[in-house]
């Protein structure tokens, strides 16, 4: 029985350091997220972007409401006097984002939508100076331009100089607007109820199935219901659970410990992550200009942790 206790009582321990750390709690939706667009691109041709961006935010509701259900009922009046915000994180922020990553997943690769998350940084500080007025830090602008020059290297191996930005096709343009509209989310989070995380998690995970419900059953009307594989099943789960659930409720953490800006600047390592993932999963290689892009991004953080 002791033994029992003192287990219990380290992973207590364990649990509320990683709580409490901004750092691996990053790393951890970092690596989430990285999965995400590799996910939704391996089942494009199984699932419409609708489709898997609709179950997406279901499952991760049913997963989180019992145990957000008592929180709820002791927020709720507060959740009455700050639905409209509520409505426009959930709708911007969860249910149109999600819908746009895995429309862009159709006409682009996952890599590219993966490198395009490099200028979240810059989205992270220039959003709060236009719209809160904050003044821009050095450091922190140091950090966003250094993540950024980081992902630009490993998006043209090593030669910076030949981005072209009149490259981007239709699906790199949708994957740009959901990273605005993230980093828009991560900005206005600050403005969120003063309610408990769960209860925060379960409102936005609810608005933003709410808000593809209709054009998602309209669809079904049209081309009838059928069986869904397993491959499919699977994807929704995963999408459902660790990308959504885990990363949100992970990230909301973060921005409470250290702030939408400095949060920002570890948005680039999904990319890392993502470059290291396709090794296994897609058949690439790991080349110099990899590391030398991760060195960038590591650097960056550290910077801005200062």
């Amino acid at each position: 029985m002791s033994t029992l206790v003192r287990r219990f009582s380290a992973w207590r321990e364990v649990r509320a350091a990683v709580w409490s750390s901004p750092t691996l709690l990053l790393c951890l939706a970092s690596f989430f997220w990285a999965l995400n667009p590799i996910v939704g691109r391996a089942a494009r041709d199984l699932i419409s972007p609708l489709s898997l961006a609709f179950w997406r935010w279901v499952v991760a509701f049913l997963f989180v409401l019992p145990f957000a259900w008592r929180h709820i009922k002791n927020d709720r009046q507060t959740l009455r006097e700050s639905w409209p915000g509520l409505v426009l994180l959930g709708f911007f922020g969860v249910g149109l984002f999600s819908y746009l990553v895995y429309s862009a997943l159709q006409y682009t690769t996952a890599t590219n939508s993966l490198m395009l998350q490099a200028i979240m940084p810059i989205m992270t500080m220039v959003i709060p100076a236009v719209v809160f007025g904050e003044r821009l830090r050095p450091l922190l602008a140091l950090g966003a331009g250094l993540s950024f020059a980081g992902v630009v290297w490993i998006v043209t191996k090593g030669h910076p100089f030949a981005l072209q930005l009149s490259a981007l096709n239709r699906g790199d343009l949708l994957a740009v607007t959901a990273v605005f509209l993230y980093s828009a989310y991560a900005t206005f989070l600050r403005k969120a109820p003063a309610v408990h995380h769960l209860t925060l998690l379960a409102i936005l995970f609810a608005i933003g199935a709410a808000s593809l419900a209709i054009p998602y059953f309209t669809m079904l009307a049209s081309k009838g219901l059928s069986l869904p594989p397993a491959e499919v099943v699977a994807a929704v789960l995963y999408v459902g659970i660790f990308p959504s659930l885990a990363a949100y409720g992970l990230f909301n953490r973060s921005v409470v410990l250290i702030g939408s800006v400095r949060a920002g600047v570890y948005m680039n390592l999904p990319t890392v992550f993502g470059v290291g993932l396709a090794i296994p999963l897609l058949g690439e290689y790991l080349s110099s200009y990899h590391f030398v892009g991760a060195i960038m991004i590591i650097a960056a953080i550290a910077i801005s942790r200062r």
